[in-house]
């Protein structure tokens, strides 16, 4: 890729060298990867960015140009900002005032399509007698910036410095030290969940590797005792890499003191025993870990000979590690590795860096290899999937559309004869009588996932939550034309915009690039009004008179097209209903397609691989649709028809497929989870006890389902008055994880995921429950344990 000084080039192993960044707009993601030149071609601490994975790649920038200066640096992706960190890092360490730790800001420019850099903000400063090096950086689940790095002692020790920005970066306060070793020292500090983790050892000794947990919640000062890590060292307190793993928890592989390969995983209190990765010991050996959904990609340098070192590759999944995997057996010095920490389900490959010389002592290139790999299932990303909040008039009353008290796009007849519509089965297998549960599959297989609340929320009703983790909401207490949003995960709020005129929030979606946009009502009549700046600001981009959304998956994302799909309460008949495409994030729109034979547009959901849209349709027999788009809605198919096509949410699968949970209500049709092919197969998966509201993959795979307690309809019996969430690791093997009461019996009761914090923690919306605010409304934020 570029050539470097040396072969040991991405040293230090600990650090995020690479960082992939979403930017919308239908781009490709950007790859962003810090490498120290140290002087080859004149270069210093420069960014590369690649957008195909770096198999092709260019230099967007200097970060530090004085090659002489071998600052290493600690990348942290923001929403499309990168944060990072840079110090000096060498084979040895004397004192210098150069030897400082700096931070910086580079911001992503939505014109130019690139990152620029802020002004760098220094956050230690070292003197004629000291230096620091070594600078990690963690950003904490209530958005704070944290930077530690080891400060060199004149007796030759180290001390575990710390500070702390609560304002974004702009500034940094010292925090007490976290601990000291005899020699120098090195380690790792990650945010995981609501806890920050930091543990560390030291070079050439045989000492035990040490630990120290803090809590979000706790003062900024406030961490918890040093405490033994395990009882093995780590080589130069710096040959590991690690991840948090999507559960609480942290993937760990180092090398120890007698330069092997460990594997040791932190399960949010302690560290598990260890297991071995690598057995043939050499000083040059280090790892490199990405994961991906449960799996974790293990890479590392096998030494053949002084001269002569393989790439090779184990996989860790289900506690098992794979067989080696060679991917690099040319003959060379190949020294130390990085990679990136997580990678989405969706990538076809895993890509590992590392540096390749001659000999440990000669100029070297960056190098880049990749394990092949297919995906696994788990939807296409997109903020699709869960009915909105509300769908009541502007007139204050509060009360639904329609006037009938009936759920939308539950699949009834809103004439208020309160009977089914045909009730056909439209050739989905299975489908009997549910039992208060999830009737199919609950037994056996992978192991449970379980769900526990992290707090609970009675004040807030949830909208949206965009990918940098800001909770948009209204406040139940006020009006709905004042939003309000969170960035320390829902735990406490502050105003941020209000509509246009005056206008009512009802159902918001957050697109890939942060964009807002938001189904609205003003003077009796609906409209969309979008927002570039995180909500503080709004604009009407479309009126849509008596129409409406039915959830945030009335929008979605696909390419450089959002669509928006109409649905509407003031006829029971059919009625034209319009798809609207916007080329430009939302700011123009367009009648794309109208369709003439139904009653509700439902959801739309977006396959990116195949550049392909699904739409769902209700209410009645003759209404109800699943319908196929492959040219960008301008034609479509029918893939399912009748009663059994209600359906307000899904994902597609990695095949193609879409993983439907039906919203019908009325027997012979009792709610399924169904897998719906293209080819217009059916396959019913398991029988739900309510009609299904949202289903979303989980952090570090898997899925979560929520249900409702319909008021009408006759597919559920008087006795059970539940709201539920399911949860289920591999698609098959399904659980109750939590049952929330009804709070009254004339309206809808649900439970549906609105979002995923960066912690990993879901976002999940309450309406008409026990236990919550007013109307039984509020959310709760649920921690993923496996």
């Amino acid at each position: 890729m570029v050539p470097a000084g040396g072969g040991n080039a991405l040293t230090l192993p600990a650090h995020r060298h690479a960082v992939r960044i979403e930017t919308g707009n239908g781009r490709a993601p950007t790859w962003l990867l810090a490498v120290q030149q140290q002087g080859a071609g004149g270069e210093g601490l420069n960014l590369l960015r690649s957008e195909d994975g770096f198999q092709g790649f260019q230099k967007l920038a200097a970060v530090q140009p004085d090659a002489t200066h071998h600052d290493r640096a600690e990348l942290v992706a923001v929403g499309r900002d990168v944060a990072l960190v840079y110090a000096f890092e060498a084979p040895s360490l004397s004192a210098s005032s150069r030897h400082d730790v700096w931070f910086q800001w580079w911001r992503y420019q939505e014109g130019a399509h690139t990152w620029t850099p802020e002004p760098a903000v220094r956050v230690f400063n070292a003197d004629d007698t000291t230096a620091y090096s070594r600078a990690l950086l963690a950003r904490d689940s209530r958005g704070r910036l944290w930077v530690q790095a080891f400060r060199r002692e004149s007796d030759g020790g180290s001390t575990a410095v710390v500070a702390v920005s609560t304002d974004g970066g702009a500034s940094f306060q010292r925090q007490p030290d976290l601990g000291r070793v005899r020699k120098r020292g090195g380690g790792r500090m990650l945010s995981v969940g609501e806890k920050l983790v930091f543990f560390y050892a030291m070079h050439d000794g045989f000492e035990p590797t040490r630990l120290r947990v803090r809590d979000a919640a706790d003062p900024l000062d406030t961490w918890g005792p040093v405490r033994e890590a395990f009882s093995d060292g780590i080589y130069h307190g710096a040959a590991l890499s690690a991840v948090e793993d999507g559960r609480g928890g942290i993937h760990l592989v180092y090398k120890d003191e007698t330069e092997r390969l460990y594997y040791r995983r932190f399960d949010g209190t302690s560290f598990g025993p260890r297991t071995l990765v690598e057995n043939t010991p050499d000083w040059a050996l280090q790892p490199a870990v990405t994961r991906v959904g449960d799996a974790l990609y293990v890479f590392y340098n096998h030494m053949q000979s002084a001269a002569d070192y393989e790439i090779r590759v184990r996989v860790l999944r289900d506690g098992t590690f794979s067989d080696p995997v060679t991917l690099d057996s040319r003959t060379s010095f190949k020294g130390y590795l990085n990679a990136l920490d997580v990678l989405p389900d969706s990538v076809t490959e895993v890509p590992c860096f590392y540096g390749d010389a001659p000999d440990a002592s000669s100029s070297a290139k960056v190098m880049r290899v990749a394990m092949p790999r297919q995906p696994e299932g788990g939807g296409s990303g997109q903020d699709g999937g869960t009915p909105g909040g509300g769908g009541s008039s502007d007139g204050g009353a509060g009360t639904p559309d329609g006037g009938a008290g009936t759920p939308d796009g539950g699949g009834m007849p809103d004439g208020g004869a309160g009977t089914p519509d045909g009730g056909v089965d439209a050739g989905t297998d299975g489908g009997g009588a549910p039992d208060g549960g999830v009737d199919a599959g609950t037994d056996g297989g992978v192991g449970p996932v379980t769900l526990e609340p992290v707090f609970t929320n009675t004040t807030h009703e949830v909208l949206a939550v965009d990918g940098a983790g800001t909770v948009f909401a209204l406040a139940l207490d006020g009006v709905r034309s004042r939003l309000w949003a969170s960035t320390d995960g829902g735990r406490t709020f502050s105003a941020r915009g209000q509509g246009a005129g005056g206008a009512s929030f009802w159902v918001m979606a957050a697109l890939k690039d942060g964009t807002l946009l938001a189904q609205m009502s003003r003077g009796g009549s609906y409209h969309l009004e979008r927002s570039t700046d995180g909500g503080q600001t709004w604009a009407d981009v479309v009126a849509l008179g008596t129409y409406r959304a039915a959830s945030p998956a009335s929008f979605a994302e696909l390419g450089s097209t959002v669509f928006f799909l109409e649905y509407q309460t003031v006829t029971s008949g059919s009625t034209p209903l319009r798809l609207w495409a916007s080329t430009d994030g939302g700011a123009t729109w367009a009648v794309r397609f109208t369709f003439q034979t139904s009653r509700h547009g439902l959801a739309l959901f977006a396959d990116p691989v195949r550049s392909v849209l699904w739409a769902t349709f209700g209410s009645s027999a003759a209404q109800s649709a699943v319908m196929r788009s492959s040219d960008g809605g301008r034609t479509w198919s029918t893939v399912m028809a009748g009663y059994a096509a209600n359906a307000m949410t899904g994902k597609v699968l990695s095949g193609g497929e879409l993983l439907l949970g039906q919203s019908t209500l009325y027997a012979p049709e009792h709610p399924k989870l169904l897998r719906v092919y293209a080819s217009a197969r059916v396959d019913a998966l398991l029988t739900l006890p309510g009609p299904a509201y949202s289903l979303e993959p989980l952090p570090g795979g898997g899925w979560v389902l929520g249900t409702g307690r319909a008021n009408v309809g006759d597919v559920q019996p008087d006795s059970d008055v539940y709201a539920r969430l399911f949860t289920s690791a591999d698609g098959t093997t399904w659980r109750e994880a939590r049952r929330y009461t009804r709070s009254a019996s004339t309206a809808l009761a649900r439970v549906e995921v609105r979002g995923v914090l960066p912690s990993g923690d879901l976002v999940v919306r309450v309406e008409n429950l026990e236990g919550f605010g007013a109307g039984g409304k509020g959310f709760q934020v649920l921690r993923v344990r496996r």
